[in-house]
Formats: C-alpha cells, structure tokens, sequence
C-alpha cells in the first residue's frame, strides 16, 4: 500500500509524513483474539477486517498541523466486525467518564431528555437518578432490549433518534465512541441538531498521545479498525467546532493504578500473539474458571518488565471535552 499523500479527516492538511505503524490483517486478527484462544472466532475476524480493508493492509497516520492521528483506508468496524469481537468482551459497571459528565454538565442543566450514544447496558443512564428522561443510540440487539425493559427509549441510529427529536435533549453524551467512528463530522453535526439551544454535549475518547505511549511500552497495538481515529484535544476542539459547538473545558483523566493494571493486562495480552508463550497456552484453556486466574499470575513478571515506566503508566489514557451549542 502506498498511503501518501492523505488529507487529514479533520483540517484538510495532507499528511505526507511517514506512517506511525502500519498493520496486516492477521497482526490485527490475532491482537482482538488470538487463534490459540479461539481459531474460529480469529478466521472470523480475518474476514472481517479484510473485507473492510479491501486489502491486507492498514497504516496509521497522523496529521502534523492537528495532532490527529488516524487509519488508512480510514475505515472503522462494521456491526459484522463488533458482533464477533462483542462475543469476548463486556462493559465497565462504573467508570471515571460518567462522574465527569454529571459534574461539568449534567449538574448544570435542569432535568429533560438525555441522550447516550453507544450506551452499552445503561450503566450511566441507569445511575443518573433524578427525573431524567432517559435515551440511548445503541447498535446492538441485545443491549437495546434489555434497555428498553429498564424504562429507556432506544435508538437503532441517530437518524432514527433525528426524525422526531430534533432540538428537544438538553444533554448528549459520548463515552469512549468517537474512536470507533470514522464519519464522524455527520454524528457530531447530527448531535448538534438535537441539542435544544444551550444544550452540552460531553465526548469522552482515548488520548492519541497515550495511545502511542501505551504501543511503545506495552507492545500493544492501538488497532483498527476498531480505534480508527487518535484524538487530541485540539483536534476534538477543531472538529466540534466545525460542528457547530463551543468548547468550554478539556480535562485529562487522572492518574490511577487502574490504568497500571491496564498495561499490564496488555503485555500479556501481546504476549499471547506468540503461540509458544505461556499467555498462549493459558489462552488455550476454555473454562474461564481456570484461565484467569492463570493469566493473573502472568500479569506479575509482566507488571515487574513495565515497572520502570510505571509513573507513565499510571497516567490516565483519556481525556474528556464539555462543549455547549453556540
């Protein structure tokens, strides 16, 4: 593949510089699931991501005048894409995100209409108590019927939420999606539509800077085509912008060991890319019962090999924006 000249999805500067990284299918396939844990889920995703590459391979970029970094193609995963990697992963009961937007913008509005794109299980919603009006965009059958059994108005898509919604939610929230997105100037333009005048929306993502941190100490790639885009937050505040919104706060997520345990959990996770490794073999156990705690004691020599970048590693990998509609 020869990627350049690109121009960057956000600012338009083409991007001539040499890729960051660059990524065959079966790299990407066997990062998301390695074929000593699961052959036939792995064959799966090689399909998958080939399919929406349209080749055998991807490089990341990233654009010199705002930071941001992105795939080529610029392509993020399809439903068929997360409904194979959905089957291994879960979602987080609580996190430091959903205290930041009730804090710096949820406490500021009267209670209305919320909207939560990408909602998962509702674990925000949910937790918001009060006389909110609870929504949520949410592509996955299962969540959404288990949302809508809890009280909560689902949404296939945004364009199914604008048919009748139009300028009614005084909040939108985005927890760790716009990563996920690669049209993302029509998602933020659509939430900038059903926002009512003076509305927030809080957008959560990845740091871009922390996620080449955490490649270089961890071995573990930021892979797409599941993270398509590496925000910074002056990328994020260009796009909002041109969006229509006012940027009115960017705070880094705190240092935390979480994070630390995080890193930790990925060297072994990238170890397990080797099928002679130990992580391999423990990956190859079935019952989870036995596999964790299994990979629990591989977590140790692994967090003592990271333990000379621990300062670096405690620091939180996300930052979080608060902007209002002009």
């Amino acid at each position: 593949m020869s990627p350049l000249p690109v121009p960057c999805p956000v600012c338009s500067t083409v991007c001539a510089g040499p890729p960051l990284h660059s990524y065959t299918v079966t790299q990407a396939a066997t990062h998301f699931c390695p074929p000593t844990r699961n052959l036939d889920r792995f064959q799966r995703l090689e399909s998958a991501i080939r399919n929406l590459w349209q080749g055998d391979e991807c490089v990341a970029l990233r654009c010199g005048n705002c930071g941001f970094g992105f795939g080529h193609p610029f392509v993020g995963g399809d439903e068929t894409f997360y409904g194979i990697l959905h089957e291994q992963k879960g979602y987080p009961a609580w996190r430091w995100d959903y205290d930041y937007a009730i804090k710096e913008a949820l406490a500021n509005v009267p209670t209305g209409k919320v909207l939560d794109i990408g909602a998962g299980i509702g674990a925000f919603l949910h937790g918001l108590g009060g006389d909110w009006q609870l929504h949520a965009v949410e592509s996955t059958e299962s969540n959404r019927g288990d949302l809508e059994k809890r009280g909560v108005q689902v949404f296939r898509d945004l364009d199914q939420a604008a048919k009748d919604h139009q300028g009614t939610f005084q909040a939108i929230t985005m927890f760790q999606v716009l990563e996920h997105i690669a049209e993302f100037a029509p998602v933020l333009k659509s939430c900038r539509a059903l926002l009512r005048s003076g509305g927030y929306i809080v957008i959560t993502v990845p740091d871009g800077d922390a996620m080449e941190r955490q490649e270089r100490l961890t071995g573990c790639a930021d892979m797409p085509p599941n993270h398509i885009n590496k925000w910074t937050p002056n990328s994020l505040r260009l796009a909002l912008e041109a969006a229509g919104f006012e940027v009115l706060k960017t705070t880094p997520e705190p240092s935390n060991l979480k994070s630390l345990l995080g890193a930790m959990h990925m060297r072994v996770q990238t170890d397990a890319a080797n099928p002679k490794s130990l992580a391999a073999q423990a990956y190859r156990i079935q019952n989870k019962r036995v596999r964790a705690p299994l990979l629990a004691l591989l977590g140790l020599p692994a967090l003592v090999r990271l333990s000379p970048h621990a300062l670096q590693l405690i620091q939180g990998g996300a930052f979080g924006v608060v902007a209002k509609v002009q």
